[in-house]
């Protein structure tokens, strides 16, 4: 008969990779793309080259829109996925 401890690691090694998420890494990568999303205001879009240069500019804009869209779209994963544990 196989110890508990490795039938539980038997368990979890046999688990795709997303069964494996908790809430907690939800949470996690919403502060990522925060501290992402603060740095890129910053340190980027503040900078004199970012405000007088339009095209880079629009592409550092666009950077942002996206994280800010990854942003959404977590919280709104996290939302569902563990809703009933609130």
């Amino acid at each position: 008969m196989k110890d508990l401890k490795l039938q539980k690691k038997d368990q979890y090694n046999n688990m795709s990779a997303k069964d494996k998420l908790d809430q907690f890494h939800y949470h996690e990568m919403l502060d990522r793309l925060h501290v992402l999303m603060s740095t890129l205001d910053d340190h980027i879009i503040q900078h004199p080259v970012c405000k007088l240069e339009k095209e880079i500019s629009t592409n550092v804009e666009q950077a942002l829109s996206l994280l800010w869209q990854a942003y959404q779209d977590t919280g709104k994963l996290s939302d569902k996925k563990f809703e009933s544990e609130k």
